[in-house]
């Protein structure tokens, strides 16, 4: 518990000079779009706007060697200025002085960073700035939707990538797929985090982990696994995108990365398949049930009551979001994670109600948990916490429950 506690006030340190400069109308000021959206724009073959990717160079051209699983590619005719630059040298911005008066299409990986460079552009008076909903990542976690404009889609990848969707096709067609998990020791804060989460996460079944340093093992397990689809993932850490890449360069076919690893397929099956399939193709590991801010809102348990697990004076402060303001979710109770089993029960006796935790940064509060289950409590835990829920708010225009972030 005093591990958590050291955690949890680095996070809030964090997280208080993330949010140091106030939201205000700027993020009201540019539009926003979807990617499906912006790729039937450039179907219409309408050419005065700019799409401009303010990720690193190196995201941009597939070139990052150590974090390869940041290689998402990149839209054809975007141009590249990274939002550094943009912040820090006034010879970048003035690059788009010819676009002043135009449409411009901003976009990173998962819309912080672009979000960031869109109010810059509206306050240096910029009058057609809009933001990309969900980033290039959208090309993985959308792929459905976005698989007919793959040819504006651009990679200089020598391995493949492979989006949640197709290899939930590959498992619904019973495709054989060998999974190789990746997880490395903890070595930051976050990743310790990471490990309390796949301690109680589900898994893929028959799957099989290794570090980075196996690599002559991970050679061997591919070259046994002859005719089928490898899918490779990471946990704790990084690795499996590179080691894709080794892969295929030691000639092993039919090799993959799954973007968004095991947490975007479990969000993908929870958002747009039946309920039935995760226990189908995960394992689980503990006896508590995860939910997306989506699926939850498809399929809201009966009798649920929200538990805000962050610091009380977390809770009580409005948090100035990538796009929102927000305090917690409406009718959430806050009983914060370091408090004991005794406390909960005290504070909560009805074990008939389904509790949804809402986690101190989307990770801290599973010893809480654990301690409560023990209790006969039915616990369920809201992925990536309510920052995550201000993503799905922000970027995911089906989602049903916008109005749920309350200040």
């Amino acid at each position: 518990m005093k591990k958590q506690l050291l955690l949890s006030a680095a996070f809030v340190l964090f997280h208080s000079l993330l949010n140091a400069q106030p939201a205000d109308d700027l993020n009201f000021r540019y539009k926003e779009i979807t990617l499906p959206h912006l790729m039937q724009k450039l179907q219409t073959g309408e050419k005065d706007f700019v799409i401009l990717d303010v990720r690193t160079k190196g995201e941009y051209y597939d070139t990052v060697s150590s974090g390869k699983h940041l290689n998402l590619g990149h839209i054809k005719s975007a141009i590249n200025i990274p939002i550094q630059d943009l912040q820090q040298k006034p010879e970048a911005l003035k690059q788009l002085e010819p676009y002043r008066d135009k449409e411009i299409y901003v976009i990173c990986s998962h819309s912080y960073r672009s979000r960031a460079v869109s109010k810059l552009l509206v306050q240096n008076n910029f009058s057609g700035v809009t933001n990309i909903q969900g980033g290039m990542s959208e090309w993985f976690r959308n792929y459905d939707e976005l698989k007919p404009y793959a040819g504006y889609h651009e990679t200089n990848i020598s391995y493949s990538n492979i989006s949640p969707s197709q290899l939930f096709g590959k498992l619904k067609t019973n495709d054989p797929v060998v999974f190789i998990g990746f997880s490395n020791n903890p070595r930051f804060w976050f990743d310790s985090m990471m490990v309390a989460l796949y301690k109680h996460f589900p898994e893929f079944k028959d799957a099989s982990f290794f570090k980075p340093a196996d690599s002559l093992l991970v050679l061997e397990k591919a070259k046994a696994s002859s005719g089928k689809t490898i899918v490779l993932f990471n946990t704790i850490g990084g690795g499996a995108a590179e080691a894709t890449e080794w892969l295929a360069k030691n000639g092993i076919p039919n090799v993959n990365y799954l973007v968004g690893n095991i947490g975007g397929f479990y969000e993908y099956v929870a958002n747009y398949q039946q309920e039935g399939d995760i226990k189908k193709y995960l394992a689980p590991k503990s006896g508590i049930r995860f939910f997306t801010p989506l699926s939850f809102c498809k399929s809201k348990p009966a009798n649920y009551q929200w538990v805000d697990l962050r610091h009380d004076t977390t809770f009580n402060k409005i948090t100035n979001g990538t796009r929102l303001s927000y305090k917690t979710i409406k009718d959430a109770v806050n009983f914060p994670f370091y408090k004991t089993a005794d406390d909960f029960a005290q504070q909560f006796p009805d074990k008939n109600k389904n509790y949804l935790f809402i986690p101190q940064q989307g990770y801290v509060g599973f010893e809480l948990a654990d301690e409560v289950i023990k209790r006969g409590y039915q616990i369920h835990w809201l992925m990536g916490g309510i920052e995550r829920w201000e993503w799905y708010t922000n970027n995911i225009e089906a989602f049903p429950c916008k109005d749920y972030l309350i200040k």
